[in-house]
């Protein structure tokens, strides 16, 4: 493509991802490398011809001496392009144990949802090129992927209550790196992509344009095969959201999901077909909305439940009740009695607890939208460092009863006893300040504690995947939806 077709490329792709607002602000996750350089710059004129602006974002991660200047070096190469840059420093151990790739995937992605939050940008944009997406499809095949895993990365999709847009999948990395050239930039090399314990960083290195030819691999066609799996995707999306809603699933605004047992028994839902993994597909989704995962559950333990799920629900004809029983999964715990389905958050799988400062809005555990109330009680704690974000906890749920008993039995009457734990609660350090759960009564109860901040302290649920994976998309306030399917 010349540069004129790259920059109608990426305006057809940003109408069709929804970035339609006047003078829009938008904000790009800069490296510095050539194909996120290639997308600030069409994302810096693409703006400017309508009125609006870009922000870049560049995340050091803190995982090899010299990264500091390297983010400086990204966030100058903005500037000389005119485009304001703020450099993100992750903190001291938010990588985590889990592993190089993931867990500097969660903690760059964590840093740049908040960062939007808080500029009140709603579109960040992430330079996935097509070859990037080709590569994803390689590497989902030899996992043995499914449906779910050919279709790749969408081009749109919720992430920390914005909206991720990836609005160069369909331009070649050596196309991106023209438009770098063209305007007299020279990208930096991110010492990351020679780091062979990422999986893609090895697939990159075997799949060269030399072995893509010779294995008769063109990278457009397996981008276009990406597409069809994902319009197959969309397919039983609909249907699997369709059929859960019309069977009775509620999503609470607390965190939680109900359904009938019975609906795994919706023809609709379980029978044989191309349709056949829709219980599995229910499953694996919920875990992703009530444990705010970004991705399904791997492995059989999915399905094994699936099938489980699917033949106590065809015994429990008539009035039938199953007895008391249950099974973790994907960080949540799925509980059935009688002829119910409860699916909870794992409370011993939440985020740790982690420092905040009065007016933060940031989202929790991937799952909750939070805003931290400034008020004089947030100003002092945070003063002494001791204002903390964390879960309620199984030992305070446990004494909540005690401690402020109408608070306690008005909270259970409108939030499940067993997902008290997992709500989150704001301290000073072990002390409780706030929880944005419960009414009215405990302010009433602890009338002679001045540092409560309830009727400032806000959650609502705003899962990092909704049901439906792509399409959904919605937060809703700390009430019930009812039964009914939520805003999209």
């Amino acid at each position: 493509m010349t540069n004129d077709r790259i920059a109608a490329c990426f305006a057809r792709a940003m109408a069709a991802a929804g970035c339609v607002e006047a003078a829009p602000h938008v904000a790009v996750a800069l490296s510095g490398g050539p194909d996120s350089l290639g997308l600030t710059l069409l994302a810096r004129d693409w703006a400017a011809d309508r009125g609006g602006r870009v922000t870049a974002f560049v995340v050091d991660h803190g995982l090899r001496p010299g990264s500091a200047g390297d983010a400086g070096r990204a966030a100058a190469l903005a500037g000389a392009v005119g485009v304001p840059a703020r450099i993100l420093t992750l903190a001291p151990g938010a990588i985590g144990a889990a592993g190089v790739e993931a867990g500097a995937r969660a903690a760059r992605y964590a840093a740049l949802t908040d960062a939007c939050r808080a500029a009140g940008i709603l579109h960040l944009l992430t330079g996935h090129s097509l070859d990037d997406q080709a590569e994803t499809v390689l590497i989902r095949l030899g996992r043995g992927s499914g449906v779910d895993g050919l279709a790749a990365m969408p081009a749109v999709r919720p992430e920390g209550g914005i909206r991720l847009v990836r609005p160069v999948l369909a331009i070649r990395r050596a196309e991106l790196l023209a438009v770098v050239a063209a305007a007299g930039l020279t990208p930096l090399h991110d010492p990351m992509n020679d780091d062979d314990r990422v999986q893609r960083v090895r697939l990159r290195a075997a799949a060269t344009a030399a072995a893509f030819d010779g294995a008769g691999l063109d990278p457009v066609r397996v981008v276009q095969s990406a597409a069809r799996a994902a319009a197959a995707r969309a397919a039983l999306d609909a249907q699997m959201v369709r059929v859960a809603f019309r069977g009775g699933l509620r999503l609470h605004g607390w965190g939680g999901a109900e359904l009938p047992l019975t609906l795994f028994a919706d023809p609709d839902l379980s029978a044989p077909g191309l349709d056949a993994d829709l219980p599995e597909r229910l499953v694996g989704r919920l875990a992703m909305v009530v444990g705010g995962q970004d991705l399904p559950p791997r492995g059989a333990a999915a399905a094994r439940l699936a099938a489980d799920l699917v033949a106590m629900a065809r015994g429990v004809p008539g009035g039938d009740h199953l007895p008391q029983g249950g099974r973790t999964l994907g960080g949540c715990r799925f509980l059935w009695g009688g002829r119910r389905l409860l699916v909870l958050r794992e409370p011993r799988a939440i985020a740790p607890p982690r420092a905040v400062m009065p007016g933060d809005r940031l989202h929790w555990d991937g799952r909750f939208a939070v805003s931290i109330p400034d008020t004089p009680a947030c100003r002092a704690a945070a003063a002494e460092g001791r204002l903390r974000l964390q879960a309620v906890g199984e030992d305070l749920a446990r004494r909540l009863g005690k401690v402020a008993p109408a608070a306690a039995a008005s909270l259970r009457a409108c939030v499940a006893p067993r997902a008290i734990a997992s709500l989150p609660l704001l301290t000073r350090l072990d002390v409780p300040l706030a929880f944005p759960h419960l009414t009215e009564s405990i302010r009433r109860e602890a009338a002679e504690d001045q540092t409560l901040a309830h009727t400032t302290f806000r959650a609502w649920f705003a899962p990092s995947r909704p049901l439906d994976g792509d399409g959904v998309f919605w937060a809703m306030a700390g009430e019930h939806s009812a039964g009914k399917r939520p805003r999209s």
